[in-house]
């Protein structure tokens, strides 16, 4: 298994998503607009203000993908954005500091949406064993973020096996497809596995309610995070349901940031402040009572204490080292005791 800190970082449009880069947090617009572009335009607003670093929207022909008359083909027809309008919504993005990308499901369609040149593509769970589908995006050699909703490990390790030399880098997202999806079944421990496994950075596509997984996520290893965004939770259908509303992605916005902050980094480098608290707090070797110059170190007038004050000291794994030491100054009692006053 690869090393995880070894694993590179994907570049995503100006930034780069991985090790020593803030987490990355994708908006999933999706089709959540119902089809309104202005509503689209304003959804992406509200996710900018609400602290994205990337919206995520779905460029799905309902046609070219799913069959007439099944509840999909029904929905993704009536909340398709054309040509003109999605070209407006990635301008939209990139004008606030944003970066759009998107879920392309077939050949036609990605001809003409990457003329819009997105930051990356998303591959949905539904798309992952699409093979011709990887190949095609492949050949953008644009960044590619692989869902593994859905998957068992043998079809997770085949759509690795054809992405993960894309050119333009590569990552996974761990996902339970499930709408929403319980906390039992969320599964949070398949983050470090997939990274340890794959040799490629890893993210969270969080279908759960609330903001709690996906700020959990990030002690366990997420580097990017995609949460549904809605305008209004409340509305059925589309994905509302299973949505973030403009504050409440604000709100998991900055549970994510805190738990960043808290996770720190590997290997322990202690603070300044530590180091201080250290020196007041561990034992140090100290006189028991008053010894003179020319007095032996025994177990009778050498022990171990929390000093006076604030010291480095010797460590009481060196006390053997000391027994039978020369004290060479006066050491009051509960006094320090140094290779400066004492000698063999």
């Amino acid at each position: 298994m690869p090393e995880v800190d070894t694993i590179q970082n994907i570049p995503f449009g100006s930034r780069f998503i991985g090790a020593n880069e803030p987490v990355l947090i994708i908006a999933e617009v999706g089709i959540n607009h119902e089809g309104d572009v202005n509503l689209c335009s304003q959804m992406i607003e509200d996710a900018h203000e609400a602290g994205a670093d990337s919206v995520k929207l779905q460029t799905i022909d309902a046609d070219a993908n799913y069959a007439a008359g099944s509840p999909s083909h029904e929905l993704f027809g009536k909340s398709a954005l054309d040509q003109e309008e999605m070209a407006r919504m990635f301008s939209l993005i990139r004008s606030l500091g944003m970066e759009p990308f998107t879920t392309v499901g077939d050949v036609a369609t990605l001809e003409w949406v990457e003329a819009l040149e997105p930051t990356a593509y998303k591959i949905s769970s539904g798309l992952m064993t699409h093979a011709p589908m990887l190949e095609h995006l492949l050949r953008t050699k644009r960044p590619l973020l692989l869902s593994t909703g859905m998957a068992d490990i043998s079809q997770i390790d085949e759509a690795v096996r054809i992405c993960e030399n894309a050119q333009g880098g590569f990552g996974l997202f761990h996902c339970t497809s499930l709408y929403p999806a319980p906390p039992e079944t969320l599964n949070l421990s398949m983050i470090p596995y997939l990274k340890a496994r794959y040799g490629h950075q890893v993210g969270f596509s969080d279908h759960s309610l609330g903001v709690h997984a996906a700020q959990l996520s990030v002690t366990s290893g997420a580097v990017m995070i995609e949460k549904h965004f809605s305008f209004d939770t409340s509305r059925p259908g589309f994905d509302h349901p299973i949505s973030l509303d403009k504050k409440g992605f604000s709100d998991m916005v900055q549970a994510v940031r805190m738990a960043e902050v808290m996770r720190g980094s590997a290997p322990k480098v202690l603070s300044a402040e530590e180091i201080n608290i250290a020196k007041r707090s561990h034992r140090v070797l100290v006189a028991l009572k008053d010894v003179y110059p020319g007095e032996i170190l025994s177990e009778k007038n050498l022990g171990f204490k929390r000093p006076l004050k604030a010291c480095e000291g010797v460590p009481p794994g060196e006390f053997k080292n000391y027994i039978g030491k020369i004290v060479t100054q006066e050491i009051p009692k509960d006094g320090i005791v140094t290779p400066g006053n004492t000698r063999d």
